[in-house]
């Protein structure tokens, strides 16, 4: 029998907290952009989870839960208490649900997304439009431009970490990237 040990920690829980007008559909959305980045790196054959994150497993967690009907393809097993909350919606909304947000999880936006013709141009085969469309039929919106920026954020952040704590460390980070990435 195996003990657990590190590797039963190395996973987390990222929420993806969709607020304001609309919320169903970003939130569906965003849940989308926020696979397709957790699908690019570190994957591997029989996975539990939603896809990696840092080469960390990560486990999606769609909130609010009553607006989540339109969210699916996911694999995971999320906790209950995330330790990553990412807010999408409009900014007066979102600035009230990460005050509520932090005080068990790290918090984030999705942080300023690339020109608009970086996430919408499909011309480029590898592009984030094409690989968009590929898997999912149709356009991204700006709410999947910004889920796949917040876990691309999210990698970069959590990569040198192995994960996500310290939580200071995990911020630092995140706030280095909040003004733009490069995809």
């Amino acid at each position: 029998m195996l003990a657990a040990g590190p590797a039963a920690a190395h996973e987390f829980t990222a929420a993806i907290l969709s607020v304001g007008e609309g919320r169903e559909a970003r939130l569906a959305e965003a849940v989308r952009g926020f696979l397709l980045a957790a699908e690019e790196r570190d994957g591997h054959g029989g996975q539990t989870s939603d896809g990696h994150i840092g080469g960390v497993d990560v486990n999606i967690l769609p909130l609010p839960a009553e607006a989540a009907g339109g969210v699916g393809d996911l694999n995971g097993r999320p906790d209950a208490t995330p330790h990553v909350v990412v807010v999408v919606g409009p900014e007066k909304e979102a600035s009230t649900a990460m005050a509520e947000a932090s005080a068990n999880s790290a918090v984030l936006r999705p942080g300023t997304l690339p020109a608009r013709a970086v996430w919408t141009d499909a011309a480029a085969a590898d592009s984030f439009a094409e690989r968009y469309r590929s898997a999912y039929g149709t356009a991204p919106t700006e709410a999947a431009a910004e889920g796949y920026n917040a876990a691309r954020r999210l990698d970069l952040a959590i990569r040198p970490l192995d994960g996500t704590e310290p939580r200071a460390e995990l911020a630092s980070a995140l706030a280095k990237t909040e003004a733009g990435i490069d995809w």
